[in-house]
């Protein structure tokens, strides 16, 4: 074994990874046939379904669905991997018992939020950054490639793989710091809840520094900004977060809570068969996220369903 070698299984050994150093002691762990696992390095183009969802902000999003097969080894790839790797501090998205809540929480009470959302963010994860992740911790290069492949889909991260969301928080490693460590240096809170960016501070001077320098970096790390999702948001107006308002405390607010009592109310008059399925979800996340108006909000439920649908919809203003 050469210099590398060993030092590639020692780096595997430290981190609690699968040791390995080829497609053949690879194919040993999968319990596979190594030529049946070449199938999907050299064309898995053909072991994809691809179809489109659409998105709340309007236009749709292309997902790129792996077939069973290759699905159950990225799944590999994730559960011995990359779930043993950490990803950036400043990262909350796509992470295990975390949420928009824990994204929005370090921003709260802050006077001055900007916001900034990334591009067809998994469209411009390269492959290449995928290859350094699979290297950097210890398989060779061969077999990093290889990995590469099985993991990516015309030189990028598909959208609907499962492995997509986590090297997609290892491949931003670099550019999460470059901007955690300047908001820190200038006072500001920064977190990333996967393509969306959040930096809070109380002066907006640093907001507006912050701004341009997030800009700058984010182009040289070959990522783009969707200039309509782009907004800074002062004291005077309501300050959002991953979809959760942080003026006081954190929480849905009183606008999203209506539209739920709202929808809640219609999906009774008109005997929606999903109304309890709906609600049963509705209340679990609000009981996460913000948990005086999920009582609000099965407390009317309880007396909509009680009294048969006496309760008129009046807006709450709470």
């Amino acid at each position: 074994m050469n210099k590398f070698g060993s030092r590639g299984l020692y780096t595997q050994r430290m981190l609690s990874l699968p040791e390995m150093t080829s497609i053949e002691e690879f194919a040993q762990l999968l319990r596979l046939p190594k030529d049946y696992l070449n199938q999907f390095i050299k064309n898995n183009a053909k072991f994809y379904h691809e179809f489109k969802v659409s998105k709340k902000t309007g236009g749709y999003r292309r997902i790129k669905q792996p077939h069973k097969e290759l699905k159950a080894i990225q799944r590999w790839i994730l559960r011995n991997i990359l779930d043993q790797l950490q990803p950036s501090p400043y990262c909350k998205g796509f992470i295990k018992n975390c949420s928009n809540l824990d994204n929005a929480t370090p921003h709260q009470q802050k006077q001055y939020i900007l916001n900034i959302d990334l591009e067809n963010f998994f469209d411009h994860v390269p492959a290449s950054h995928i290859y350094t992740i699979f290297n950097s911790v210890g398989y060779p290069k061969k077999l990093a490639f290889q990995m590469t492949k099985i993991c990516t889909l015309g030189n990028c991260l598909p959208q609907g793989a499962p492995t997509s969301p986590a090297l997609s928080n290892l491949a931003t490693v670099r550019l999460d710091y470059r901007i955690g460590k300047f908001c820190e240096k200038n006072a500001l809170t920064y977190t990333r809840y996967a393509d969306d960016i959040s930096i809070s501070g109380n002066k907006s001077v640093a907001i507006k520094k912050a701004d341009w320098f997030v800009e700058r970096v984010i182009t040289e790390e070959g990522y783009r900004i969707n200039k309509d999702k782009r907004k800074i948001s002062g004291p005077r107006v309501k300050r959002e977060v991953t979809g959760l308002v942080i003026n006081n405390k954190v929480g849905i607010g009183r606008k999203k809570y209506n539209y739920y009592r709202t929808m809640i109310f219609n999906l009774y008059k008109s005997s929606d068969p999903m109304l309890d399925n709906i609600f049963s979800g509705l209340d679990s996340y609000l009981s996460h996220v913000d948990k005086p108006r999920a009582t609000m909000l099965k407390a009317y439920y309880s007396k909509l369903i009680c009294n048969n649908g006496s309760v008129q919809n009046s807006v709450s203003f709470r």
